[in-house]
């Protein structure tokens, strides 16, 4: 088997003037590999580990480069659609909860609608409307946001809505159920204040709700950020690896590396120094 250097180690080696001490300690190495064929194969475990964390070092730098620009695109795009770090919640989520908030405020809709006294296919049409409206209350009230004229024109609007609703259930229960006007308008009252509550909570859910491109970009970082620690994980256990095949080749190395003499002229530890460079040779080091 012939020595060869697998890769750069950045290890200083002997000096110049050490080739033919050098060129000594491969022979001697050689013999050694040539007659223990268990150590060849070591070494090329070695060399394959070494490969192998190479390709993962190369992973590991791209996932890296990758969360690195989501993290960018995230940040930019929040700076300008979230500059107060406010919407903790992500576009399905919101859209979930203000969904249910909708579903929820179908019920008292329904019996404010039945108010106008029609067939229940007209009842619950007149419902859908309602709840269409609520929908675009808790939109509007997202939209203002910010300005505080326009909010206010909404909000009378809006309010103005409800009274109607108010009193239209109202003459509803006093004409048609017989209720008395006290009780009429507790109710009719009570219906009003859980469809109007619904909708500004629907409204601030959609306040604390990341835009799309936002929620976006937030779900994709923490895809890249989970990735990049997927890889980096997958280069330590590679590097560990890579360190114990070299350990077992130092363990079957390194005692016999003291054992043949010195040449002459040259004294003991000098030759120690140079067989380990010709081992250090054998393996690529992390």
């Amino acid at each position: 088997m012939a020595i060869d250097t697998f890769a750069e180690h950045g290890e200083s080696g002997p000096e110049p003037d050490d080739s033919r001490l050098r060129a000594q300690a491969s022979a001697a190495l050689e013999r050694l590999l040539r007659d223990h064929p268990a150590i060849a194969g070591e070494i090329r475990a070695a060399v394959r580990a070494h490969i192998h964390l190479r390709e993962l070092a190369g992973r590991a730098r791209q996932a890296t480069e990758v969360e690195q620009e989501a993290d960018q695109h995230k940040a930019t795009l929040a700076a300008r659609l979230d500059p107060a770090d406010r919407r903790i919640l992500g576009f399905v989520a919101g859209a979930a909860l203000v969904a249910a908030l909708v579903v929820l405020d179908v019920i008292p809709l329904n019996w404010a609608a039945q108010a106008f006294g029609l067939n229940p296919a007209g009842t619950w049409l007149v419902t859908l409307i309602l709840a269409v409206a609520s929908i675009g209350a808790m939109l509007g009230f997202e939209v203002t946001r910010g300005h505080p004229r326009r909010r206010g024109v909404l909000a009378a609007v809006i309010a103005a809505g409800y009274l109607a609703l108010l009193g239209l259930r109202t003459v509803f229960l006093t004409t048609v159920a017989g209720d008395s006007y006290p009780v009429a308008f507790l109710q009719s009252a009570l219906l009003t204040a859980i469809s109007a509550g619904l909708v500004l909570c629907g409204s601030v859910v959609l306040a604390r709700t990341r835009p799309f491109s936002l929620s976006r970009a937030c779900a994709a970082a923490r895809r890249a950020r989970q990735a990049a620690a997927a890889a980096h994980d997958a280069q330590t256990q590679a590097a560990e690896t890579l360190q114990r095949h070299i350990g077992g080749i130092r363990q079957m190395l390194l005692p016999w590396a003291l054992g043949p003499a010195a040449p002459a002229g040259v004294d003991r530890a000098r030759w120690a120094a140079t067989i380990e460079d010709a081992i250090r040779a054998l393996y690529p080091t992390p």
